[in-house]
């Protein structure tokens, strides 16, 4: 018999009389303190939320600290707390739990079964002491007070599970992971965990599969393969085992056996990883009002959406749908991230798509059709108006010196501009209309030198899907002058939605805009890539291509000028066209039927038609129907063509700054045609001399330029009065000078000038002609050189050499062509370079015939 101790136990025998017999238990195996999991071996990134909740550990807050990490399923919450854990165990070295409070055999554990495991792992003679349930909570406090603790709850799937597992101690640190944020717990310290970067993404891959890409041609296909993860770690965490399995099988396999949207999910699963059964867990818990929003949203055609299209789609309130968005986002199923923005994850909505059609909701796809019907109708009926209305189908006034006549029917004039395939005609291709080509092809450039029409086309395309002559194969047009980007990464939506609002006073909505894009039959044109940067070009060709691969229902067709380097297009599967230029007979044509049209007297008709078949020159000028109505209207008023370019712009200017006000015998101005002219040219030259080649003014920077012109222009004009009235006159879309589209809601308004060629006429006309300094030939070079610098200014620069000519200012071409070339072997500058090869080529070519004026 042993001696009786603290641990003995008294035996006493019913009816017996003997004394009472002591046992002695035998020891009793202690537990491990130190329960953390190990962590995962190629854990990556999270540099933010590890330094973040370091700094909640190290607040000096009083009581113990309680941190919830909440996401959404497969966002790494489990690995990132079990690293956290492990990094700050040092100073949490006494004692360290852990516990699962996931599903177990489909039941959650309760709060008891835990504090019963932990009571029994802190004091192990609790295992022959059972004790109540109701005490479980002040010995587990017990057991901890004053100890440096940590608690890693894994998990948690409501707050019942984790009040009563938190300490009393203040030296304690106690780490939660659920699905939802847990804000019943109190003193909860909440730190969602969103998903990946890109580059944390590609770390992760690199790290599981153990393959490294960077260099290799597998780049762009881990780029792929990550969009298909949608950066989410678990998904990511698959397709590295995937990878390190198969060591057969390139990124690019896996990237094709993941591209079919209806299998992806299937195939995201290795042994107990498994995605789709990741996000079961959180679906299973809904109820069935909100799992039938969540499978039915997944339908709505948006990549993001609002309580309103929510509401239209669900046949709900407003109110009734932002409810269930917002218990959605509790559940972490859907996101948002302004409350007023909603969106799917993407392999998220293609879990609730699979449940969509298990649970037949909408079997016949009425819901996206009537929405599409709802939210794109009254847009595309408005735009379509726009467009009837346009200077294709209404009356277009010509001016003359008789008076004003008015077009019947200006469509009649319009000569169908062809396209063939660039590079070489391939064996049997003859010249297409753009509805032929853009049947064959889904993206299309399209290079035109300058007149040959290129942005005629583009409003003609617009104009022929909205009368429906492309055979009802498009629902709608769009386009974009790339040159309102320059200088400024704007979202390539973003500047369709201000191309339309600035030309047709139209409110393009994002919503709309993406439903045009991904539901619709849609076609963009993209003009003017040539007017953008060398460095903005590269880049806006890149952003082209990301925008193909974002919309690939879109058909897409860019608009450039040979010289301009399109390899960024090419190489992402852009079909070359050019623009052919007019025939003889087109040219012929078109001036018969402006004759007719305009009721020319025959004799001055037929010496028009005499004049341009006797001019080789001339065929040259005549390429699109624009151009051909202005020469026209020039033989109209002076009785002969012009004699080069030149010579077509003054005329142009002449309509412009005075010709067009004295016919119609009105004036719009306090400030007389010919200041106003030189108001313009002035403004056209601050435009082109910017840092940079930027082409917007700010609202600030213009006015001051606008003043500065004004007090040099018109001495004896003063205040601000006749700056506002010149700013409204700009405003109005046929001048030179004019608003450009806010980049974003609240911006400042922001002034440019028009396209090349005519607004660098405009600079040079200012510096040819209004460049009052003594030392003329000085002031004249060193302000033609400055906009070569600044913008290229090529066209600008030929047309100073051949005005100052015409001006007659002793030696000031010749000393000006002298510069320009002792620039050109000096400057080290390849752009600068560039321009100035392409302006010594234009003036070494020999001057076009000039007509006698007879």
């Amino acid at each position: 018999m042993a001696l009786a101790t603290d641990q003995a136990r008294q035996v006493n025998v019913l009816r017996d009389n003997y004394a009472p017999i002591y046992f002695t238990t035998g020891p009793t195996p202690s537990r491990s303190l130190h329960q953390l999991p190990q962590g995962t071996r190629d854990f990556s990134g999270r540099l933010d939320h590890i330094a973040a909740v370091e700094a909640l550990v190290g607040d000096g807050r009083p009581g113990p600290h309680v941190i919830d990490l909440y996401g959404t399923a497969g966002v790494g919450k489990s690995a990132l707390a079990v690293h956290l854990a492990h990094r700050l165990a040092g100073r949490f070295d006494e004692v360290q739990l852990h516990a699962d409070l996931g599903e177990q055999n489909s039941e959650p554990p309760t709060a008891a079964q835990v504090l019963q495991r932990f009571v029994a792992d802190l004091d192990p003679a609790t295992l022959s002491v059972p004790l109540g349930a109701q005490d479980l909570p002040q010995r587990y406090r017990s057991l901890l007070a004053g100890r440096r603790s940590l608690i890693l709850l894994d998990n948690a799937q409501s707050a019942d599970q984790v009040a009563d597992l938190i300490p009393a101690t203040t030296s304690c640190l106690v780490l939660v992971t659920s699905r939802v944020p847990l804000t019943a717990v109190d003193g909860v310290r909440l730190h969602p965990v969103g998903l990946m970067s890109e580059a944390e993404a590609q770390a992760l891959l690199a790290g599981v599969s153990g393959r490294h890409w960077s260099g290799t041609d597998d780049e762009h296909a881990v780029r792929t393969l990550v969009q298909q993860c949608g950066r989410l770690p678990l998904a990511l965490r698959i397709a590295g085992a995937l990878l390190k399995k198969k060591r057969h099988w390139s990124v690019g396999k896996l990237t094709d056996v993941l591209t079919d949207e209806r299998t992806r999910l299937a195939k995201l699963a290795d042994g107990s990883l498994d995605v789709r059964g990741s996000f079961e867990i959180s679906y299973r818990g809904l109820p069935e009002a909100e799992a039938r929003a969540f499978r039915v949203l997944s339908r709505l055609p948006l990549s993001r959406f609002r309580a309103r299209h929510a509401g239209v789609f669900l046949r709900v309130s407003e109110a009734r749908a932002e409810e269930l968005l917002e218990l959605l986002v509790d559940a972490q199923l859907v996101e948002t991230g302004d409350g007023g923005h909603y969106r799917y994850h993407d392999l998220l909505r293609l879990f609730a798509r699979e449940h969509h059609e298990k649970a037949g909701d909408d079997p016949g796809g009425e819901q996206v059709a009537r929405f599409l019907d709802v939210y794109t109708s009254d847009f595309l009926e408005s735009y379509r108006g726009r467009l009837l209305g346009s200077q294709w189908s209404g009356a277009v006034p010509v001016t003359s010196p008789g008076g004003e006549r008015r077009l019947s029917d200006p469509d009649e004039l319009y000569i169908p501009q062809r396209l063939s395939p660039a590079g070489g005609t391939r064996p049997g291709s003859r010249p297409a209309r753009w509805q032929d080509v853009t049947a064959e092809h889904r993206k299309v450039v399209v290079l035109g030198g300058a007149g040959t029409g290129k942005t005629v086309l583009a409003d003609r395309i617009c104009y022929d899907i909205a009368r429906r002559r492309d055979g009802g194969r498009l629902d709608v047009a769009l386009t974009v002058p790339l040159r309102q980007r320059s200088g400024r990464q704007r979202a390539l939506e973003r500047l369709i939605a201000d191309s339309v609002g600035l030309r047709h006073g139209l409110e393009l909505s994002y919503e709309t805009l993406e439903l045009l894009l991904t539901e619709r039959r849609t076609l963009v044109v993209f003009d003017g890539l040539d007017e953008l940067s060398v460095r903005d070009r590269e880049r806006a060709q890149a952003d082209v291509a990301g925008f193909c691969a974002r919309y690939p229902r879109t058909e897409v067709l860019v608009l450039s000028r040979p010289g301009a380097s399109v390899s960024g297009l090419l190489a992402n599967g852009f079909v070359p066209h050019v623009i052919d230029t007019f025939t003889p007979d087109d040219v012929r044509t078109y001036l018969t039927r402006w004759a007719r049209t305009t009721r020319m007297p025959p004799w001055d008709a037929e010496r028009m038609l005499s004049d341009v078949a006797s001019s080789a020159e001339m065929a040259d000028w005549l390429t699109t129907p624009l151009l051909l109505s202005q020469l026209a209207a020039v033989y109209r008023r002076h009785g002969r063509f012009p004699h080069g370019l030149v010579d077509l712009y003054d005329s142009t200017y002449a309509l412009l700054f005075g010709g067009r006000e004295l016919y119609r015998g009105i004036s719009r101005s306090a400030v007389g045609p010919e200041q106003l002219g030189q108001v313009v040219c002035r403004l056209a030259y601050r435009f082109v001399i910017r840092p940079g080649g930027s082409p917007g003014m700010t609202g600030d920077e213009f006015v001051a330029a606008l003043d500065r012109a004004l007090r040099l222009t018109v001495p004896e004009a003063r205040g601000l009065e006749l700056t506002d009235e010149l700013l409204r006159l700009f405003s109005e879309s046929d001048f030179p000078v004019r608003p450009a589209p806010a980049t974003a809601s609240g911006d400042e308004p922001r002034w440019t000038l028009v396209r090349d060629p005519f607004g660098q006429y405009l600079a040079a006309r200012y510096i040819a002609r209004y460049s009052r300094d003594s030392r003329v030939v000085a002031t004249v070079c060193r302000r033609v050189l400055t906009a070569v610098r600044a913008t290229g200014f090529a066209e600008g620069a030929v047309h100073t050499v051949r005005l100052l000519d015409e001006e007659g200012v002793p030696g000031a071409a010749h000393q000006l062509v002298i510069t320009l070339e002792r620039e050109l072997h000096r400057t080290r500058d390849g752009e600068v370079r560039g321009s100035l090869q392409q302006i010594m080529t234009q003036l070494r070519a020999p001057a076009p015939h000039a007509h006698d004026d007879d």
